[in-house]
């Protein structure tokens, strides 16, 4: 088996400095899997993740497998949670098809059912993800003949999705992937699963060769358009929808959707196909199964509904090698999403769609296996014109694809964040503010001498300090993240307005502040909400100036308690600062 030294480039330098470096490369690999062995105080909330597919998709490492998703998953989630996997496979998959023996696996269920509680019962995980190949079940064995998940499946699917449990959904071009999730509730309105408007493949933009199809592959190394293009190293370029504040000086800014912010910018990119299906948002708002409604009222009195946040481009052309009927230039909904945590009174579960899993699978990530059957190599080869080394590797294959495969990547581990029920989201948010207040940078700007009361550090100070912790949080996370992370301690300490900072609230977007003569933004409320940040963190590190070594519940809820009382005097201090700057500037110039 390799090792770190085997790795190590051929340099010429000292062997204690070779040594050191090996050292520091199994530092970092440690870190990133037990942050705990170097950081007693620090602990990931453990997340349960059930991945299901049918067909042929499968775990394993094929042109079809999903095994690059599922190490993304087990091996880079964020420093704040650990995701337990389990998979299951409708189907009677083989060893190798699930991920092998592979460590980092809960359980393996072969021949998967919904409605059997040794494989699922709708408090048993926190999320689902659904990756639908099948049109039909009636050759599945112990199925009795059903062409999808039977009415017991999908009942006990909407009652984890009640629960607040996260759903992600996804097929491919036309009907692919309906029988898994084309009965869900919610789901089967984000989503196209099945051709539109007919079957007939000149004006269905999910048909697999007509113009108007949903082909989003980029013109690669090779001269013209090639199906093989899905699988080199340039990805498609995604429009996303972007998303603004209403106050201060915030509301310059455009963020998108939380799953498509990472922790290096936008991740506007994604793996290509020459035929993907297409989300969409519902025509009918009134839906309901078992008597419970799709879309349940949020706190404006209407319907939570979904939205599309992110679209791709058809460019014109396309032919896939003359294999295909060139396509119409157009652009097509790439994913949706529904976040039920808006739901007035009672949080349902978070829903993710994708336009296809072609965005998930290996053949689209790391390339076409040699020799299997997406390889054209032969073929083209011998046609004299042969396709680029980089389609066997992917996006492994260059530094600009592996910078793409990253936010990729960061895009799984953003979705297994956002879908996660909302007890899930505090426990993540009680393990950030122990990394942040006990994080070497903050610590040196917190940790003042006892004997100073927080009474007595300026409010400048304070803002100051929580300024500083935004951007330590910005590059441990991302904007989009630590934004979420603000406005769950606001709403918890009832210090400000939260609905006038969030980008993405609903009821805001719809009111009449969304109008085109929106007031001038006089007043910034950035500055006092880092002051009461500030207050909160100065106050933890006073009361506790070694970090405590367990996640004890009562030990959170002290630190809760401390965080609320330092918080809340530092902005009532902003307030009385801001309150009387404001009536200076009125004496002086009103």
């Amino acid at each position: 088996m390799p090792t770190f030294r085997d790795n190590l480039p051929m340099l010429d330098i000292q062997h204690d400095h070779r040594e050191l470096i090996a050292h520091n490369l199994r530092r970092r690999f440690e870190f990133s899997r037990h942050p705990e062995l170097l950081y007693p105080w620090w602990f990931r909330c453990t997340t349960k993740v059930l991945i299901v597919t049918d067909g042929p998709l499968n775990f394993g490492d094929g042109d079809f497998g999903l095994s690059t998703f599922v190490r993304t998953l087990r091996d880079r989630a964020p420093n704040y949670a650990r995701f337990e996997l389990t998979l299951g496979h409708i189907s009677d998959a083989t060893d190798a098809q699930m991920f092998g023996t592979e460590a980092g696996i809960a359980r393996r269920i072969k021949s998967f059912r919904f409605d059997d509680a040794a494989h699922f019962a709708p408090d048993m995980y926190d999320q689902v993800w659904l990756f639908g190949f099948a049109t039909s079940y009636r050759a599945v064995a112990g199925r009795n003949g059903t062409a999808g998940l039977i009415a017991g499946e999908v009942t006990k699917l909407q009652q984890h999705m009640e629960r607040g449990g996260g759903v992600f959904a996804t097929g491919d071009h036309g009907a692919l992937g309906r029988s898994l999730c084309a009965g869900l509730p919610r789901v089967r309105s984000m989503r196209h699963w099945d051709h539109f408007p007919t079957s007939a493949q000149a004006v269905s933009e999910v048909g697999m060769s007509g113009p108007r199809r949903n082909d989003s592959n980029q013109i690669g190394h090779d001269p013209g358009s090639q199906f093989s293009d899905q699988s080199d190293d340039i990805p498609q370029t995604l429009d996303l929808t972007l998303y603004s504040t209403h106050l201060g000086a915030m509301r310059a800014a455009r963020y998108p959707h939380p799953i498509f912010c990472g922790r290096n910018g936008r991740i506007d990119v994604f793996p290509d196909h020459p035929h993907e299906g297409e989300c969409r948002e519902p025509a009918d708002y009134s839906a309901a199964l078992n008597g419970i409604a799709d879309y349940p009222v949020g706190t404006n009195g209407q319907p939570v509904r979904p939205e599309i946040i992110a679209r791709g481009r058809v460019a014109a052309g396309n032919n896939a090698r003359g294999s295909k009927m060139p396509t119409v230039a157009h652009s097509f909904a790439v994913a949706s999403a529904y976040d039920g945590h808006r739901v007035a009174g009672n949080a349902r579960g978070r829903v993710v769609c994708d336009s296809t899993w072609h965005h998930y699978v290996n053949v689209n990530l790391i390339g076409v296996v040699e020799g299997g059957g997406f390889d054209e190599f032969a073929s083209a080869a011998a046609a004299g014109t042969p396709d680029h080394v980089s389609k066997h590797d992917g996006f492994l294959a260059s530094p600009a694809g592996l910078a793409v495969l990253a936010k990729i990547q960061n895009h799984y581990t953003n979705i297994a964040v956002w879908i996660s029920p909302p007890e899930r989201i505090a426990c993540f948010n009680r393990a950030l503010w122990r990394q942040l207040a006990f994080h070497d940078r903050i610590t040196e700007a917190t940790l003042f001498d006892p004997e100073v009361t927080l009474e007595r550090i300026p409010v400048s100070v304070l803002s100051q300090i929580g300024s500083h912790a935004r951007d330590v949080l910005d590059r441990r996370t991302s904007v989009c993240q630590t934004l979420q992370w603000t406005l769950e301690w606001i709403r918890d300490f009832k210090i400000a307005e939260p609905q006038w900072i969030d980008p993405w609230d609903p009821v805001m977007r719809l009111a009449d502040v969304h109008k085109e003569d929106l007031p001038l933004p006089l007043w910034d409320p950035t500055a006092m909400l880092d002051a009461a940040l500030g207050g909160a963190l100065v106050a933890m590190r006073l009361a506790f100036p070694e970090p405590p070594t367990d996640a004890d519940e009562r030990v959170d809820k002290k630190m809760h308690a401390i965080r609320m009382e330092g918080a809340q005097w530092a902005m009532k201090q902003a307030r009385q600062q801001a309150n009387a700057q404001a009536k200076e500037f009125t004496t002086r110039f009103g």
